[in-house]
């Protein structure tokens, strides 16, 4: 919050009015600028008409979006770009054929529009989704107006009264107007870099006037066209529209020049408005409701369009300028309006004697001024060859330079609406990528459980039957089509069992849906079965009414209060796809599903003698190569310890140096996950198989505990019964640990191979 900006009013005013001055020194110069850059179609003796409608937006819209913004530092009034939006409709209408009043007329009905435009954006709350256009199309925007600023202000600089550049022949040049056009960009250039309380703009035209006066007072040279005098009472006009009513036989030919203008000074206007808004708001620690800020806008656009002013908007420049001056309140950003019209008293004499040509090297400066300066650089960049990875800022200096050249070949509004399509265009192929994110079978990647040797070697043969296919970004219209082909040739090499990850899908839509109900189709008619992971299941039930003597909802139904719908499980739920899929068929993980698909193949293709508990332990591979007596050894120093499910053999974090042979049963190991207060399953164990032998070997605290996740029967032994057989059969324990080696080295193994398929 800026500092001081809850003291007393009486406090503070002299702040303001401060900051009000500045403000008005700040708008000033642009608001004379922008109703020249407006009516420059029009030739120099409109001039008077578009500076004078681009004042009086300036202290209208000024005056009022100060008392009643949302946001009390941000100012606004006329800008460049939808000054140009106008000349732009101006230049078209001309060229059809269209009368000055008549094109007037149609460039006002776009600011009407646009305003309604604004207003409609407020009310839905639209006013974030400005953001959301591209910044390259942004800037091809702002590099297309500050070029057609240029193309049409250059005959003027070159002292020619024809406005079209292409018909400028050399003896229609007067040096002269070329000298004080260029006299004004220098000094206006100069000054920004060197003067800080005085507007370059107003020394640049002072500069470029004194050289104009001085010439003709020494010199036989060319008079140039003034501006004229501006009477005030021509700024409080009877409105436009009421003065000369529409007439349709003039309008209607000419409407889509006035939807595509309204619809980009609307746009172009509101991602001023919500950009500035924005960017005041993080300066002040402040946070303002851009679309109330948007409504008042849209309402005042309709007003200016009526009256026949410029369309205004949220100008960061000025905001900053008040800023920078001290404003304290929004008094600084309603008294700058203010200001602004009491200056017109004494100033309105000096602009009337201002030459067109001085003007138009006011306008070629903030045109160049305007370019966008970090496309130019990234173009600079990418001719020298400076950028060792070229590609990666090429594509948004294509888009940028295509809006350009759409803008001067066409015009501005019809660049914006390309530059919009454009934008769609982009959204739609980068959210349509290839959906699938990795692909891998289960012959090489194996779910998180300890099986028997025999179990593994089996899965390294048949896995092959099982693929996962891992899916990403967006499931919609636009990348299903993918995500078919990819199943359809995954099918054609002869798996089973097919499982979808979505746990890097962002979103599905409705096609999204039917896609997954044809694929389960297809899978049902190739006798294949398909299963889905990582889609949360929504077990709320929709509220209903009850009777007095019904009995309350479940507690657990009163999470929608705290936590969002699962919007992929509904739609899949809405489109028929849990029923058709089954819901026995969706996992909560892909290795949950994995392993369910491992024991399905290991029931059809696993070794069935190697099942019972005699076989376990003569397939064992710790007891590899052992005698029966060294088996029967063993045996008397082992511990019988039974759980039943839910029992934990030990925690995460205890002290132990027990070693468990798992006889039958199933063993999760679950970890304790850091600063989630919760915990996570890494692996199951199965029967055959040893856990918790590291502990035996070094003594460590246990990195995980193990809970039965059935009832099972363990064998045991500790550090002490293994210390005794090392003083007592030193044979056993030489078996004991080159079997324990190779039990480490599958184990190794296994992660390799699955390390370096899910790496890929």
């Amino acid at each position: 919050m800026i500092k001081g900006i809850h003291n007393p009013a009486w406090k503070t005013t002299h702040f303001d009015v401060g900051a009000a001055c500045v403000g008005m020194l700040a708008t000033l110069p642009q608001a004379v600028a922008y109703g020249l850059i407006a009516f420059y179609p029009l030739g120099p003796q409109w001039a008077s008409f578009g500076i004078s409608a681009s004042i009086g937006s300036a202290i209208l819209f000024g005056l009022i979006s100060g008392l009643f913004g949302a946001n009390p530092f941000l100012v606004s009034g006329p800008r460049a770009v939808t000054a140009l939006v106008l000349a732009s409709a101006i230049q078209v209408a001309m060229s059809r054929g269209s009368t000055a009043s008549d094109a007037i007329l149609i460039a006002f009905v776009a600011v009407l529009g646009a305003g309604i435009f604004q207003l409609l954006a407020g009310l839905f709350r639209l006013g974030n989704a400005a953001s959301y256009v591209p910044d390259p199309v942004l800037s091809g925007f702002v590099n297309a107006s500050a070029l057609l600023v240029l193309i049409n202000t250059i005959p003027t600089a070159l002292g020619s009264l024809n406005p079209d550049i292409t018909a400028i022949g050399a003896d229609s040049i007067l040096y002269f107007a070329i000298t004080v056009s260029l006299t004004t960009v220098a000094i206006q250039f100069i000054a920004a870099r060197t003067i800080r309380f005085v507007p370059a703009a107003i020394i640049g035209l002072v500069g470029g006037t004194a050289v104009y006066y001085i010439g003709l007072e020494f010199l036989p040279l060319a008079s140039a066209p003034l501006i004229g005098t501006i009477e005030l009472s021509e700024i409080w006009r009877v409105p436009i529209l009421i003065e000369t009513p529409p007439a349709w036989g003039t309008l209607g030919p000419n409407i889509d020049i006035a939807l595509a203008s309204a619809v980009t000074i609307g746009l172009l206007s509101s991602f001023d408005t919500v950009i500035s808004s924005r960017a005041i708001d993080t300066r002040t620690a402040q946070h303002n409701d851009v679309n109330a800020e948007l409504r008042l806008h849209g309402l005042l656009n309709v007003t200016m369009g009526f009256i026949g002013f410029l369309p205004g908007s949220g100008t960061m420049s000025r905001s900053v300028a008040i800023l920078d001056a001290g404003a304290k309140s929004r008094i600084a950003n309603w008294a700058s309006s203010v200001a602004l019209a009491l200056s017109l008293l004494i100033f309105a004499p000096l602009v009337a004697a201002l030459p067109i040509w001085a003007t138009a090297g006011m306008v070629i400066a903030i045109a160049i001024q305007a370019v966008d300066q970090p496309t130019c650089a990234k173009i600079w960049k990418l001719v020298t060859r400076k950028l060792p990875y070229p590609r990666v800022v090429i594509g948004d200096v294509l888009i940028s330079l295509f809006v350009v050249t759409i803008a001067v070949l066409f015009d501005l509004a019809t660049a914006v609406c390309v530059g919009v399509l454009v934008s769609v265009l982009l959204f739609v192929l980068g959210m349509s990528r290839n959906p699938v994110r990795r692909t891998y079978l289960g012959s090489r990647v194996h779910a998180h459980r300890q099986r028997k040797v025999a179990l593994v070697q089996c899965l390294e043969q048949e896995g092959h039957r099982i693929a996962v296919i891992e899916l990403q970004g967006a499931l919609f219209f636009g990348s299903c089509s993918r995500l078919r082909s990819a199943v359809s040739n995954m099918l054609e090499t002869g798996i089973d069992y097919l499982i979808l990850d979505f746990r890097h899908v962002t979103s599905l839509d409705s096609t999204g849906s039917a896609a997954l109900r044809a694929i389960h189709q297809q899978c049902v008619e190739a006798g294949k079965q398909l299963y889905l992971s990582y889609i949360p299941r929504e077990r709320r039930l929709p509220a209903r009414k009850q009777t007095t003597n019904a009995a309350p909802a479940p507690s657990s139904n009163k999470r929608s209060r705290t936590s969002p719908p699962r919007w992929m499980w509904l739609n899949l739920e809405a489109n028929g796809v849990i029923k058709a899929i089954g819901k026995e068929n969706f996992f909560a993980e892909t290795d949950t599903a994995l392993g369910h698909c491992e024991d399905l193949l290991l029931h059809r293709f696993g070794d069935k003698s190697v099942t019972g508990i005699r076989n376990v332990f003569a397939n064992s591979l710790l007891l590899k190569g052992m005698t029966r007596d060294q088996i029967t050894v063993l045996g008397r120093k082992a511990h019988r310890q039974r759980f039943k499910k839910g029992d934990i053999a030990f925690h995460q974090g205890d002290t132990c140096s027990r070693a468990y042979f798992l006889v039958y049963g199933h063993m999760d190991v679950v970890i304790d996950v850091p600063g989630a207060g919760r915990h996570k399953r890494v692996n199951t164990i199965t029967e055959g198989t040893l856990f918790g032998e590291v502990a035996l070997l070094d003594g460590a605290p246990r990195s995980a505990t193990i809970i039965a996740a059935s009832d099972a029967l363990c064998l045991s032994i500790d550090a002490n019964d293994f210390a005794s057989l090392r003083q007592d059969r030193q044979d056993i324990v030489t078996r004991l640990l080159l079997n324990l080696n190779r039990i480490f080295a599958s184990r190794l193994r296994q992660a390799n191979v699955m390390i370096s398929e899910l790496e890929r």
